[in-house]
C-alpha cells in the first residue's frame, strides 16, 4: 500500500493472486453496496469499513470468492440505480428488495406532470 494509487482492495488482490496469501477481502463499490443492501454489515460508509466488518464474521475460506461473486451480481442484477429485484433469486432474503426501484405510480405521476408541462407550453 506504500505505492502510489494502491489501496487496500488492490493490495489484498495482489497478495492473493501473486503469492496466494489471503490477508483480507477485496472490497470495491459493488461489494460495498450489496453488503449494505443485504445488511451483512452495519451501514458502513466506505469499502474499507465494509471490508473490516465482513472480515469479522465471514469465514476466511470465503474471502477470495466473495469479490467476483458480488461484483458480477452487482454489475448485472443488483445495480446501483435500478436494481433488478424482480429477477433476483434472493429477493426474498434481501431487506432492501424493491426499495430502490421506482414505483409505477411515481413514474406515471412524473409522466403526467411532464405531459401537462408539454401541453401548457404548446398552448
Amino acid at each position: 500500500m506504500l505505492l502510489p494509487g494502491i489501496g487496500p482492495k488492490m493490495a489484498h488482490l495482489v497478495m492473493n493472486v501473486a503469492w496466494e496469501n489471503v490477508q483480507g477481502i477485496c472490497v470495491d463499490t459493488h461489494v460495498h453496496r450489496i453488503c449494505n443492501r443485504l445488511k451483512w454489515v452495519n451501514s458502513t460508509s466506505s469499502p474499507e469499513g465494509t471490508r473490516e466488518s465482513l472480515q469479522l464474521w465471514l469465514p476466511k475460506e470465503e474471502w477470495v470468492a466473495i469479490n467476483p461473486l458480488l461484483v458480477g451480481f452487482g454489475q448485472t442484477v443488483c445495480t446501483p440505480l435500478r436494481p433488478s429485484c424482480g429477477i433476483c433469486n434472493i429477493n426474498h432474503l434481501c431487506p432492501s428488495a424493491f426499495k430502490d426501484t421506482p414505483t409505477k405510480s411515481s413514474s406515471s405521476s412524473r409522466l403526467t406532470k411532464k405531459s401537462s408541462l408539454s401541453m401548457a407550453k404548446k398552448s
